[in-house]
């Protein structure tokens, strides 16, 4: 029997679990599970996690992309208590150009925002149908359909995959994530972080909402299927700081309430239940330095596959990075002699 071991019980392990073939023997490992309490160093339990494609991909990374989109749009449908919803996304610039959304006639119910629709600040902005994720619903849901096959879960805290060497797997698949830059043995210069300052709180919104402005200005909101909702304000490219900032959290309200006050009436905290507010980051590789990493790597005698680095999060990549983990998987199986006797 073919055996794989997958490092991270994220939303990228995961994913990549529910595409190799059933007949394997598949094992996940990960410092935190789903399930699990509430913690900062599990980023996919804490992601904002709706589908946004990501503006000047590549041709590969827009394949990623769309393929996850396929997956979790048709889940979403035949599956409400998964954790997701199809939801409506209203997109607005105040940088770039139409022609950096590459995925306007490929994602239903797109249109282009009429002038009279922006704010005057808007160089341009748009609507399309797109899927909200409930990250704690969905982990916890994928980890018992999984489960229900076979696969088997277990903490693990490794510093490198050298320590992984007689767990007896044919393949091991790197689907760490930000924690890439903590294995020793694996070679990542080029991972970079956002931080991002957050807001969960009790409230009903069914859609998805995200200002793109000039000189640092972001907002975005997700009402998500579980009665909550994400909101953030805080977006810094090359920051690895994990403080959680009183003037960040009424940033990110006061912003709100000027691009949503019929969602948002008024800029107080006191004014909303917070169930928590976190700061954090996660790491990707940027598009000019690779986009996502998806190679096989002997490393040690070892056969890894290398799954992470996406921008956007590992949400909006999910299953077309799993699709293509599995093909690489294959490659390896594939080249292995058969076991026989002679």
């Amino acid at each position: 029997m073919v055996t794989v071991t997958i490092l991270g019980a994220g939303v990228t392990g995961l994913s990549i679990a529910s595409q190799l073939p059933s007949t394997y023997q598949i094992n996940i490992l990960g410092q935190h599970l789903p399930g699990d309490p509430f913690d900062n160093d599990y980023t996919s339990q804490w992601a904002g996690a709706c589908w946004v494609g990501v503006p000047m991909s590549s041709p590969r990374d827009q394949r990623l992309q769309l393929e996850s989109f396929a997956v979790l749009w048709r889940l979403a449908k035949i599956h409400p208590e998964s954790g997701l919803r199809r939801s409506k996304m209203t997109e607005i610039f105040e940088y770039g150009a139409r022609e950096d959304i590459w995925y306007s006639s490929k994602i239903p119910g797109f249109r282009w925002l009429d002038t009279s629709e922006l704010p005057a600040t808007a160089r341009f902005g748009m609507e399309y149908q797109t899927v909200c994720i409930s990250p704690p619903v969905f982990l916890s849901w994928m980890r018992q359909r999984l489960e229900t096959r076979g696969v088997q879960f277990h903490y693990s805290n490794v510093r490198s995959l050298a320590e992984l060497r007689d767990f007896g797997h044919d393949v091991l698949i790197n689907a760490t994530g930000a924690r890439t830059k903590d294995l020793k043995d694996v070679d990542e210069p080029n991972l970079v972080p956002y931080r991002l300052q957050s807001l969960v709180v009790k409230k009903d919104y069914d859609e998805c909402y995200i200002y793109r402005g000039n000189r640092g200005y972001y907002f975005n909101m997700f009402g998500r299927p579980d009665g909550t909702t994400y909101i953030g304000g805080i977006k810094t490219l090359g920051v690895n700081d994990r403080t959680v900032y009183d003037e960040d959290r009424q940033t990110i309200l006061t912003r709100g309430h000027e691009k949503l006050p019929s969602i948002l009436p008024s800029p107080n905290p006191d004014d909303y239940e917070i169930l928590y507010d976190i700061a954090n980051t996660y790491e990707f590789r940027p598009q000019e330095k690779g986009g996502v990493r998806l190679e096989k790597e002997v490393i040690g005698g070892q056969k890894v596959v290398h799954a992470y680095g996406q921008e956007a999060g590992g949400y909006c990549y999910s299953f077309g990075v799993a699709k293509e983990a599995s093909e690489l998987v294959a490659e390896y199986i594939f080249e292995m002699p058969p076991n026989s006797r002679i």
